[in-house]
């Protein structure tokens, strides 16, 4: 194997790598406080989690699928999630060229347009309001 070969390998391994210990880090919520930042980003009340179980999916976009049953409702959220390693200092190695507003219609959010621009701006340029 060439340099470009060995580098593309070990960055295989190590996203597969990443996969499960994001997966470890959800099913572990309880006392993983990485997990319990992604819950409250995902819009989870910590308290009100009952229980996760999150596991590696094949074939589709997503890498992984975390259930999370809540204590106010009686039924199951699915969140599948695709995992990044980043692998250089700048950020991630795939880019989306859609334009910041195309991300209401591709992701079928119902939220307010101008909401959806500065949400994805500030997500982009890393900021915090």
């Amino acid at each position: 194997m060439d340099n470009a070969q060995l580098l593309g390998s070990s960055t295989a391994r190590n996203g597969f790598k990443n996969e499960y210990d994001v997966i470890n880090r959800f099913n572990n919520w309880s006392t993983e406080p990485n997990a319990q930042k992604w819950l409250q980003a995902m819009g989870y009340e910590i308290n009100n989690i009952e229980f996760i179980k999150a596991r590696v999916i094949h074939k589709y976009k997503a890498d992984i699928s975390v259930q999370i049953k809540t204590r106010l409702k009686r039924t199951v959220d699915i969140e599948n999630i695709q995992v990044k390693l980043v692998s250089n200092p700048k950020g991630f190695n795939q880019i989306d060229k859609r334009p910041v507003d195309a991300y209401n219609e591709v992701l079928n959010w119902n939220i307010p347009h101008s909401l959806v621009c500065i949400s994805c701006s500030l997500i982009v340029a890393n900021k915090t309001i």
